[in-house]
């Protein structure tokens, strides 16, 4: 009588978790999904959990949702935890069979099936998430050197092992077949109405940008959405009309800047053919942008060096500034270090287009070259401009001094911010110099400098001192100036 009074308890107990899981209210599902996990029968628990998690509508807090729960179950079910570790630390170095293997043990479970195709996207996302796990104790033996089960460093680390695997899978879903059509008829209707205008006309540029943020990014499919948009991008590069290419280029240049970096492959193999082909300069600037964003997400294999060096000599202006902002961090370590350095110092020094010399002082501030000889012509390089005419280089050749310890360097900072209408980035050095925790401004400089900076915000100057077409703008300046302010403060007391 008492067993069956239990299991319609446990029964009655089920259907009321069960219905929770599928409230409209996430607080609703998560607190479920928490109980859930300590229900007496483990199976039940993870596979409810498992269709759970493939259910959760798209969130930016995917960790506060019934993930949490699906990864409390996992760690209690002792059968559950040996498989999740073994999957893990089976495949840190291969985020294909991971995937396979994560997959098809949620299915066991209950879940949804086990994913059909791994692609190069969702590889990708999985690789970055596997090397974030390694950095959190995950080692191809286990979690063995964090304790046992159940402390917390131990557990902690199983928790994210469980929620970045579930959340790689769930933001990498396709789109139906319905929205996916969408998503592409809309594309290719705004780009029929882009391709007659001006290459670089704001008509143009305002199009083209708003298809390379088309993809809801309130969606668990947004980044298959924006695959189908570079794959549009990638086949009009290839079209045979110059004019629909060059459309492509630019659209694939935007997608890269605004989205995550995906079609890794193709992407690459579409730029080698177009560099090949001696494009002109439009079609070649944005090419090196694209190659820069490539680098960024993962560095190059043979990077395309001479591309680059030879275009810090090429006669526009925009093809120049692109290399010199492709070659940080390409050029960093590498084998043509020196010669890029001497490239870049030459623009510097005697590029006449102001945009094109700024961006040369950037990329040579940024780089952590391998070479001592080269470190010292950047420090010197970057040293002939502390007077510069132009803010900008000063604000450069100021951050440099300051990471130097150049002993000037407060004097200038204190000189620059008597002006009302001083550079933005002496305040950016300055807040970048502040994130290193071993970093403290000597403490006859720092009043000095906060009762400057107070002027300044009082002025208006965020206002007045933004950039007008981009970074920073005035809400930019404010947080900028307003961080460090709070930072100066806390190392006075």
């Amino acid at each position: 009588m008492f067993k069956k009074r239990r299991e319609r308890k446990q029964a009655g107990l089920q259907e009321e978790l069960g219905a929770a899981l599928r409230n409209p209210d996430a607080a609703v599902r998560a607190r479920a999904a928490v109980e859930a996990a300590e229900e007496a029968d483990p199976q039940w628990a993870l596979r409810e959990l498992a269709g759970a998690v493939a259910r959760e509508p798209w969130t930016d807090d995917f960790h506060e949702t019934v993930v949490d729960g699906f990864s409390a179950a996992l760690r209690r079910d002792a059968g559950a935890r040996q498989r999740v570790e073994g999957i893990v630390a089976g495949h840190l170095d291969d985020p294909e069979g991971f995937l396979r293997a994560w997959t098809r043990f949620v299915e066991e479970l209950g879940g949804p099936p086990a994913l059909r195709e791994v692609g190069e996207d969702i590889q990708d996302d999985m690789r970055e998430r596997l090397t974030y796990l390694r950095g959190q104790g995950w080692t191809p033996q286990g979690l063995d050197r964090l304790g046992r089960p159940g402390d917390f460093q131990r557990d902690l680390a199983f928790d994210f092992a469980v929620i970045l695997a579930s959340l790689v899978v769930r933001r990498n879903e396709p789109p139906s077949a319905e929205d996916a059509e969408r998503l592409l008829g809309r594309t290719r209707a705004r780009l029929a109405e882009a391709l007659p205008l001006a290459p670089g006309s704001k008509e143009r540029v305002d199009i083209v940008v708003d298809v390379a943020q088309a993809a809801d990014e309130d969606s668990w499919t947004e980044r298959a959405q924006v695959g189908l948009l570079i794959d549009e991008a990638l086949a009009l590069c290839a079209d045979q009309d110059p004019d629909r290419g060059t459309l492509g280029v630019e659209l694939l240049s935007d997608l890269l800047l605004f989205n995550d970096t995906l079609r890794y492959g193709a992407v690459r193999r579409t730029l080698d053919r177009l560099a090949a082909g001696k494009p002109g300069p439009r079609v070649l600037a944005d090419v090196l942008r694209c190659y820069d964003e490539l680098q960024t997400h993962r560095p190059l294999d043979e990077p395309p060096y001479p591309l680059f060096l030879e275009a810090l000599r090429h006669p526009d202006a925009d093809v120049r500034q692109a290399a010199v902002s492709g070659l940080d961090p390409m050029a960093e370590g590498s084998p043509v270090e020196r010669e890029a350095v001497d490239g870049l110092v030459a623009l510097l020094d005697h590029d006449g287009e102001t945009a094109v010399r700024v961006a040369a002082a950037r990329t040579l501030a940024g780089l952590d070259c391998a070479e001592g000889r080269t470190a010292g012509a950047v420090a010197d390089a970057l040293r002939r401009h502390a007077d510069s005419p132009v803010p900008a280089l000063r604000a450069v050749s100021f951050r440099d001094a300051l990471a130097r310890s150049v002993p000037d360097a407060y004097d200038r900072l204190l000189h620059e911010l008597e002006s009302p209408d001083v550079h933005w980035g002496f305040v950016a050095a300055c807040l970048f110099a502040a994130e290193d925790d071993g970093f403290r401004l000597p403490d006859d400089i720092r009043p000095r400098v906060l009762e400057r900076l107070e002027r300044l915000r009082a002025s208006g100057w965020t206002d007045r001192c933004a950039e007008p077409d981009g970074y920073p703008d005035p809400d930019d300046l404010a947080d900028m100036t307003d961080t460090l302010v709070e930072r100066l403060r806390a190392d006075a007391d």
